[in-house]
């Protein structure tokens, strides 16, 4: 037992005996402190004494209870709080103990030393971190109405000093819990408003040199005005009232939605049925119909389009996205009577009539599922989450080969299933032409990105810059329409509808989690996500704290609990809510850097003179060009951009190449499995030899809800197999020589678009064991590494639960 604890004791042990004496000293002061019922020595119900001010019990009833309710949050039994040092000042659920609790706490603190421990570490003045980050800032109301009240456990007269301080902002008013769950100012406030309404500011406009400077949450990127100066860019402004907005809005619905309305978009046809070459990235309905014959089945399933979409990983939706079955006149049939995967529409002819042709979209890439629309709003299909299911390597290869179309050359761009390497902004670049640049050769020499997670739209509407690495400016958005560009290259349609497609992308809302909330624990993790300094004093952080903020989850993330969005020590501006605008350096984020390293510095410099870089603003007040380029970004160094974390829960995997498999492990980079694979959707009775499933979105069968991802198993590392190489620990089945593994990073690190062309084997016919196996992801792999975000290892596991409850709120 310590001396504090034997102190502790002892103390407990007279409290009837400093009762009866604070009755005789209540006495003789003329009542300044009586004893309340029980056997607290506190202060209680009394009369002014004859210092004046305010009475003891009245100060702890209507300014120091109040504010504890923050504090029993996580001070009490089984809380993040209930820890060693924690467990120093202590409450319980029951707000009836918290006199006795309060007193107590302070005692085991040492009382008034000269100042209370409970005051240094609330108001983050003591040498040792608090977990809660300072809630009484000193020379606050808050601080001073506590420090008379703890002063007068030894001189009731000093609670007449409580009721000074500096009233500061009221953000207790505000809640620990909720959520705008992404999407846009706009769409929030037009829901409600006439046309003629104007639109409020975009809160993105706000991050500005100096936005946040010295808070909490911390920005080093700003937002860019693209359409600025018309004379410079030939395309419309921003809308500026409800009704320009909702104008737009139905535009880009139209174009991004699919389901084969009229006007929708699909590959490198802009809007049209076929582009300039009619039907060059589509297939014929005959083509899509005969699919199951290189399945090793007999006949047409009944289910065919079901195990369609398990094959693709492209879900189905409840909404009608008809095609033509065999002998089916789709103008006869509205459609037919098929259903297409969400990644696929058919298209219609300039007269809006069915082309009876199938093409791509967006959506293969951009849009998941998680559950059923029975489980709540928004759930089914996923609109914008970004696809952890998509196999494009099998949809490219099947429909490709099928029908003889250029659709085959996708399957180069994705090594697994979940993944893909569509953002290759150096081949972009070079497919505007080929400039007498000097940045010619470092383009060329760049390397390729590699694999990557595609990020969710419902977090567009908050983040000032898009891609990995910030490399565009988020309005910049004629590169978002890159694949429906027809192919005879004309800006004009881009410019027409480029905006409208960004303005119903950025709308989307992320779904709620869909199950029960532990409410209390979620507040735990809400005080922790915005408060806990990850690099306090005693956690010994071996990663290189930031420059700025307060070295919490918010610090990078952004600020979504309305407690703190509202106060002014996080951010300028309330509205700011759930922004994020930090790329943290690699030493900091030490995430895989393939992507970063490819991008390089010729990249960027390259893309500012193309159609997609804006190029007519570049050097102008409002140019546009890629963020990253030395002579814009100045002292910042290139890193990974901070993502908002609305619908954190449905997007998993995570980090930028999707290569940790749940919250927990973002949070316990220790616990992260080297070769992983999601658990499939159980197979229909009787399903054929070559039928293949998807991984499986059954919130209660599939998803773990205490580690904050989709289940999976951990496989094996089988170095050397000739049979499965993406179970090998090396990149390629020859054994453990480092010596190959570093020459093929070197060569897919080097030469443009290499990881593309290593994947050239997907041309082949796959197995079906083959197509399994594309369903597991090596961390071993080039641009695949699960390391970095290493700085969470400092939190303890309940730590981590509290964060991964408070997450799914959002």
């Amino acid at each position: 037992m310590t001396l504090l604890d034997a102190t502790t004791l002892l103390i407990h042990r007279l409290r009837p005996l400093t009762a009866g004496l604070g009755l005789v000293l209540a006495a003789c002061s003329g009542g300044q402190y009586s004893v309340p019922e029980g056997d607290s020595a506190g202060p209680g119900p009394s009369q002014p004494g004859d210092g004046g001010g305010e009475d003891c019990a009245s100060v702890f009833a209507e300014r120091v209870q109040p504010r504890l309710d923050f504090c029993r949050t996580c001070h009490i039994p089984d809380g993040v709080g209930d820890v060693e040092e924690g467990r120093l000042f202590m409450l319980a659920e029951d707000e009836s103990q918290d006199l006795d609790n309060l007193r107590a706490s302070w005692e085991r603190l040492g009382g008034n030393n000269p100042v209370s421990r409970i005051l240094l570490m609330a108001s983050g003045t003591d040498t040792r971190s608090h977990t809660g980050g300072s809630p009484w800032p000193e020379g606050s109301a808050a601080y001073q109405d506590v420090e008379a009240f703890l002063l007068g456990f030894d001189d009731p007269s000093a609670c007449g000093g409580a009721g000074g301080g500096d009233p500061g902002p009221d953000t207790e008013s505000f809640p620990l819990l909720g959520s705008k769950h992404g999407g846009h100012i706009w769409g929030d406030f037009c829901a409600s408003q006439p046309d003629s309404a104007p639109l409020p500011v975009d809160p993105r406009t706000l991050v500005q040199a100096g936005a946040n400077e010295g808070l909490a949450v911390h920005y080093n990127i700003e937002w860019r005005d693209c359409r600025a100066d018309p004379e410079l860019v030939q395309e419309d402004g921003h809308p500026t009232t409800c009704g320009e907005w909702r104008e737009k809005y139905a535009i880009g619905e139209r174009i991004m939605r699919g389901n084969g309305a009229v006007g929708s978009g699909n590959f490198f046809a802009g809007d049209s049925a076929g582009g300039a070459e009619p039907f060059a990235f589509t297939v014929s309905a005959e083509e899509w119909n005969s699919q199951w014959q290189s399945w090793g089945v007999f006949s047409r399933p009944e289910n065919f389009d079901y195990l369609v979409s398990q094959r693709f990983g492209a879900p189905l939706s409840s909404v009608p996205n008809p095609y033509p079955l065999a002998g089916e006149d789709p103008n006869a049939s509205n459609g037919g009577s098929g259903q297409l995967p969400i990644a696929f529409t058919q298209t219609r002819e300039a007269d809006g009539s069915w082309s009876g042709r199938i093409g791509l979209t967006c959506h293969g890439c951009h849009s998941g599922a998680a559950g059923t629309e029975a489980d709540g709003p928004g759930l089914g299909v996923t609109y914008g989450s970004g696809s952890s299911l998509n196999d494009v390597a099998v949809v490219a290869r099947d429909l490709g080969f099928a029908s003889q179309s250029p659709i085959a050359a996708f399957s180069l761009f994705g090594t697994s299933r979940g993944t893909n390497n569509a953002s290759d902004v150096n081949v972009f670049v070079l497919l505007e032409g080929f400039q007498p640049d000097p940045n010619l050769f470092g383009v060329l020499t760049s390397g390729s990105t590699g694999s990557m997670d595609t990020p969710a739209w419902w977090n567009l509407g908050h983040r000032p810059a898009k891609f990995i690495d910030g490399y565009f400016p988020a309005d910049a958005s004629r590169v978002d329409l890159i694949f429906y560009t027809p192919l005879s290259g004309d800006p004009e349609w881009v410019r027409a509808h480029a905006q409208a497609a960004d303005i119903w992308a950025t709308s989307l809302k992320s779904p709620a989690w869909p199950r029960a909330i532990d409410t209390g624990l979620a507040e735990q993790g809400a005080i922790l996500f915005h408060t806990k300094d990850l690099w306090g004093s005693g956690l010994e952080n071996p990663v290189p704290r930031p420059p700025e903020g307060n070295g919490s989850c918010a610090s990078c993330h952004g600020a979504y609990s309305p407690r703190f969005a509202n106060d002014p020590r996080f951010l300028d501006d309330p509205s700011l809510e759930g922004v994020a605008a930090y790329i943290v350096p690699p030493s900091i984020i030490g995430t895989d850097m393939a992507r970063l390293q490819t991008n390089n510095d010729a990249v960027n410099e390259y893309g500012a003179n193309t159609f997609l870089g804006f190029s007519e603003t570049i050097g102008t007040p409002h140019d546009c060009g890629p963020l990253n380029r030395p002579s814009v970004r100045g002292e910042r160094e290139p890193g990974y951009l901070t993502p908002p974390l609305y619908g954190v829960w449905a997007t998993a995997p995570y980090l930028h190449n999707g290569s940790v498999p749940d919250l927990w492990g973002m949070l316990d980079p220790d616990s992260r499995p080297e070769i992983w694979k999601r658990v499939s959707t159980p197979a229909p009775e009787g399903a054929g030899f070559g039928v293949i499933m998807g991984s499986d979105t059954d919130i209660d069968r599939a998803y773990d809800a205490q580690r904050g991802g989709w289940r999976y198993e951990e496989i094996q590392c089988a170095s050397g197999s000739t049979t499965t190489p993406l179970v090998d620990c090396d990149l390629l089945p020859v054994g453990e020589d480092p010596l190959v593994q570093m020459a093929a990073d070197l060569l897919y690190g080097s030469l443009i678009a290499g990881w593309n062309v290593g994947n050239v084997r997907a041309l082949a016919e796959f197995t079906p064991q083959q197509i399994e196996d594309r369903k597991i992801y090596n961390t071993n792999l080039y641009s695949q590494g699960n390391q970095g975000h290493a700085f969470t290892a400092v939190l303890t596991d309940a730590e981590r639960q509290a964060l991964i409850e408070y997450l799914k709120t959002l």
